[in-house]
């Protein structure tokens, strides 16, 4: 006598044993019209099978509230450890070493409850090596019956990449704070003697300051210490910008007297140097660090006098654009190249074609970029014309200050095109 059909079988049903069944009831039909829809199914059945195998997935389903499994891909046969669907129709734990099943039991919810949200991670020793799998878990329902499909994806070289990743970080954290506790030390370590020095210096300038050769000698000594004295500050700031310790004074100042100002300085500083100006009729007024915003133009035309062939003109020009206000400072030296430009913003970049010569450890406009950044505003090097470099220093435009704050403001200036 058959059993009813939906009676579960005693033995487990394979993949293969199913198809046979369903292509011999087919051909026992007596409407043969049948036979045809039939084999399309199981066509498409076996195409399905087939993608399920070829999947990087571990598929299994197993029922509830026993938690048998009843199916497994090829990758789900896998992390069983079975060689076919024939060793299935078990319960779910007999696959699993004790210490497996109890993390794999954490995440299933056996005895009818709902599965844990979310993925799980799953180690398995699986064919003389460890792995991890990641485990997605939902409950369907097929028929009148309750099934649970677990989905496990193989993460063990994600996990390896991960771990690397992270180590790597903390390696270069740990060498970073090495590098700026370093920096901050022997900054502090060389400013005091570098002070004593100088005025040393200066007051032996002064002494001499009647005979031309000694007083020529102390000045030169005095140049050498205060260039020194630049590196020695710029390492002090790449410290405290690292460990963020800048502090801004914020103001109302009108940015055209500035500028006026710093480069009637270095009209001074350069004389062999022709520093034209061109500033906008009316003023251009921003709230920063007066002083941090020297120290950026200052470094801007510094390095456009180093680098600027003799006799080249240097340009500054200030401009009130798109509610900003924007400096330019173009010169005439080499072309940096496209593949280069990058570096010029990063600490110690110098370029090997540019200003290889020159003196200094590369932190001028790294740390000028930092400040006009802290500041709201933009440093940039503009795309080449072939001629020269430009740079662009831009910060917001503000309204007119109060007159309370009339004494932050720079003496006014009248526009200059010079």
């Amino acid at each position: 006598m058959n059993k009813p059909f939906d009676e579960a079988p005693e033995e487990p049903v394979t993949w293969e044993a199913l198809r046979d069944a369903i292509i011999g009831l087919g051909e026992r039909s007596i409407r043969k019209s049948y036979y045809g829809a039939l084999q399309e199914r199981i066509t498409e059945l076996a195409r399905f099978r087939t993608l399920l195998d070829e999947t990087q997935e571990a598929i299994i389903v197993t029922e509830l509230p026993t938690l048998r499994v009843v199916d497994a891909n090829r990758k789900g046969l896998w992390m069983l450890g079975a060689s076919s669907t024939a060793q299935l129709c078990q319960p779910l734990e007999s696959f699993f070493a004790s210490h497996e099943w109890r993390m794999l039991e954490a995440c299933v919810h056996p005895s009818g409850r709902e599965p844990r949200p979310g993925p799980g991670l799953l180690s398995l020793q699986r064919e003389g090596e460890e792995r991890v799998l990641e485990l997605s878990i939902r409950q369907d329902t097929f028929g009148q019956r309750q099934y649970l499909v677990i989905i496990a994806r193989d993460v063990t070289e994600r996990m390896r990449i991960e771990q690397a990743l992270r180590a790597a970080k903390e390696e270069a954290e740990a060498a970073a704070r090495a590098k700026a506790q370093f920096l901050g030390i022997a900054s502090h370590e060389l400013r005091t003697p570098l002070t004593s020095l100088m005025l040393l210096l200066q007051q032996g300038a002064r002494r001499t300051g009647q005979e031309a050769r000694g007083g020529e000698l102390f000045n030169r000594m005095l140049r050498l210490a205060r260039r020194l004295a630049v590196l020695v500050e710029d390492l002090l700031e790449v410290s405290r910008l690292e460990h963020d310790q800048i502090v801004m004074r914020p103001t109302h100042i009108d940015l055209r007297a500035l500028v006026a100002d710093v480069v009637a300085d270095f009209r001074t500083r350069a004389p062999d140097r022709h520093f034209s100006l061109r500033l906008p009729s009316e003023p251009a007024y921003v709230e920063a660090d007066t002083t941090r915003v020297v120290q950026v133009l200052s470094n801007l035309l510094e390095n456009a006098d180093k680098y600027s062939r003799e006799g080249a003109p240097v340009e500054v020009r200030l401009e009130r654009m798109e509610g900003m206000a924007r400096v330019w400072v173009s010169d005439q030296g080499p072309v940096i190249p496209e593949d280069q430009r990058a570096l010029l913003f990063t600490p110690f970049g110098r370029l090997r074609e540019v200003g290889q010569d020159s003196p200094g450890l590369g932190l001028g406009l790294y740390i000028s970029r930092q400040l006009a950044e802290l500041q709201g505003g933009q440093l940039r090097l503009e795309p080449a014309d072939g001629r020269g470099t430009t740079f662009t220093f831009s910060l917001p435009l503000v309204s007119r200050p109060d007159r309370g704050d009339a004494d932050q403001e720079l003496a006014p200036v009248q526009p200059t095109a010079s």
